[in-house]
């Protein structure tokens, strides 16, 4: 029987033993609290907003990416417990060396800062308790040092065996091709001035269940760190579809993407995590001084099925936070599965292969135009966060007679446009963006439908606020009152459809006081009943995550809404690739 989960968007936090936390460098605590004068630090390039985005891709080196990722590589085995003392120059230890003489020499330069340290803690991963991470630091010098935006990426590998530390385990994509991202970001943030500060990590612990990230994060938590948003990157560099790729992912060995790169962040509707997922789109497509071909999907879920990344245990402890990816995944990770042969968690993810023998890569695996276009979506959303100091805007919204009203209840006088972003409440990313300077909006042309609505603020120079809270909206044909005579619940058709990983069905509750017990029942196309699951709804917008496994015994699946007892609606949803 197939089974299919349905997955409720509040996920309890895990309880982990993260204990003994030091810093190699004594003044890092300070750095992270804002404590320190900025008339110390050695003046750095101040870049007009207008004209940054365009500087900082000028500046990315797809060859500065190839020297960072073939220096990371050579260590052959980064596993989080490959962490000698009495080796300093090998295993993960040894590229930690490595990453800290550039982000020394970094530092040294003129009109540049990044300081660094070493994080250490306890975590017991494997038959490993201390593990250390290294880190850099580039100072804000506004109003808001105090508040740090992250670029992550963690720097151990793997091979077949998560805690092998023989076995040639280069990763080059999961995640040299991260790693070596930045370290490019490094190179050059450390070269210019921002309002707040930037915390660059390359983290321990990915392949051993997110030992190092969830380590960073409590102990921010517990110090009162404040991170205005986390971006993490995990598997960037690769094009290629492997045969067995987590979806939702790519459709089959030998297919190829170099345009594409996917955010996955938790949550839907009233989600900063997702709206800062859409914020990252909502720049790359409507900033003027920003040019790149570089398209980005925003997902619907939090990662891939089955799958998660160093993102996960910042949003666990109240971060905003995502995870870019690659469009296109060699592999599902999972190599104890029969007749694996993909290269990702495997001694196959390598730079490349040497076609004609003679000791040089022919087909390379990372492709670096592709990561320097990936590094550059980090480079500018990530300044957006630091830049930005835009009022988020507080909204009310209505409709009348088939057309959306929109008031702004804070006007921010220094905003010089806003961007109305409506989407039906099926879609995760925006169906319509219109950009006006005024604070009050009436839009025509919708179809009738329940719509969610957000505004953000665009200052001079093409920086973003946070979106604001989702308003849902319905819009009906007519100019009488649309509340009156609504259904007590409303089941709604479930986006995307079809599909072959997860789907949203949304379930609109228009008065909870008349429903006693709520089900979702799942039934294969002959009838019968596969699944039942007890719902907890609370009125006005419910949105759960239907998962299906990677095999489905049916092309089509459908689900019933059942209120005290009664079936109230049934609907079909179409599976791909079952």
């Amino acid at each position: 029987m197939t089974r299919i989960c349905l997955l409720i968007l509040v996920l309890p936090i895990l309880s982990f033993a993260q204990t003994n936390f030091s810093f190699s460098n004594s003044a890092f605590e300070k750095l992270l609290k804002g404590d320190y004068e900025v008339s110390s630090l050695e003046k750095r390039r101040v870049i007009p907003d207008a004209s940054l985005p365009t500087w900082l891709q000028s500046q990315l080196s797809p060859d500065s990416l190839s020297v960072y990722l073939q220096k990371i590589i050579a260590y052959n085995n980064r596993n989080t417990i490959n962490d000698t003392i009495t080796e300093p120059d090998k295993g993960i230890r040894g590229a930690r060396k490595m990453i800290s003489q550039y982000l020394s020499f970094w530092n040294s330069r003129s009109n540049s800062v990044i300081e660094q340290t070493e994080f250490s803690f306890d975590y017991p991963m494997c038959n490993k308790t201390r593990h250390t991470e290294i880190m850099g630091f580039v100072p804000g010098i506004g109003p808001n040092k105090n508040e740090i935006v992250i670029l992550e990426a963690h720097l151990d590998s793997r091979c077949e065996d998560r805690c092998d530390i023989l076995c040639m385990a280069e990763g080059a994509e999961d995640n040299g091709s991260g790693s070596a991202m930045m370290m490019e970001l490094s190179r050059l943030l450390s070269l210019i001035e921002l309002n707040r500060s930037l915390l660059i990590i390359w983290t321990t612990g990915e392949e051993q269940g997110l030992g190092g990230s969830r380590s960073f994060a409590v102990y921010c938590k517990n110090n009162g760190i404040k991170i205005k948003a986390v971006f993490n990157n995990d598997i960037v560099g690769g094009i290629e579809c492997g045969k067995t790729s987590s979806p939702p992912s790519c459709p089959g060995p030998f297919q190829f993407d170099s345009t594409h790169l996917r955010i996955f962040s938790s949550g839907t509707t009233n989600s900063m995590h997702k709206n800062l997922a859409r914020l990252s789109k909502v720049l790359f497509e409507n900033n003027k001084n920003i040019n790149s071909s570089v398209k980005l999907d925003v997902m619907i879920n939090e990662d891939r099925t089955g799958r998660g990344s160093d993102h996960i245990p910042f949003r666990e402890n109240g971060y905003t936070a995502l995870r870019y990816t690659s469009s296109y995944e060699h592999g599902d990770g999972n190599p104890a599965q029969a007749g694996y042969e993909d290269r990702q968690h495997s001694t196959r993810d390598v730079l490349g292969k040497d076609l004609d023998g003679d000791g040089v890569l022919d087909s390379l695996y990372v492709n670096f135009n592709y990561l320097a276009n990936n590094t550059f979506v980090n480079a500018v959303t990530a300044c957006n966060a630091a830049t930005n100091v835009n009022a988020i805007p507080q909204i009310v919204a209505s409709s009348a007679g088939g057309k959306i009203i929109i008031d702004v209840q804070n006007p921010d006088n220094i905003a010089k446009t806003y961007l109305y972003c409506i989407r039906k409440i099926t879609s995760v990313y925006y169906d319509t963006i219109i950009k006006s300077t005024d604070t009050h909006l009436e839009v025509t042309g919708f179809s009738t439908f329940q719509y969610y609505v957000s505004v953000l603020a665009e200052g001079e120079y093409g920086w973003m606020s946070m979106i604001s809270n989702d308003v849902l909206v319905r819009v009906t044909n007519k100019t009488t009152n649309p509340i009156k005579n609504l259904d007590v619940v409303e089941l709604i058709q479930n986006r995307p459809n079809p599909f072959d990983d997860f789907t949203m069905i949304p379930i609109l509750v228009n008065d909870i006081s008349k429903i006693n017990t709520a089900y979702l029942n799942i039934l294969d196309d002959n009838g019968k009943i596969v699944e039942r699951i007890q719902l907890k709804l609370i009125e006005g917008m419910n949105e759960y995550i239907l998962e299906l496994p990677y095999k489905a015994f049916s092309e089509q699946y459908y689900y019933s809404l059942v209120i005290n007892g009664k079936v109230m609606k049934t609907l079909k949803m179409q599976i791909l690739n079952y």
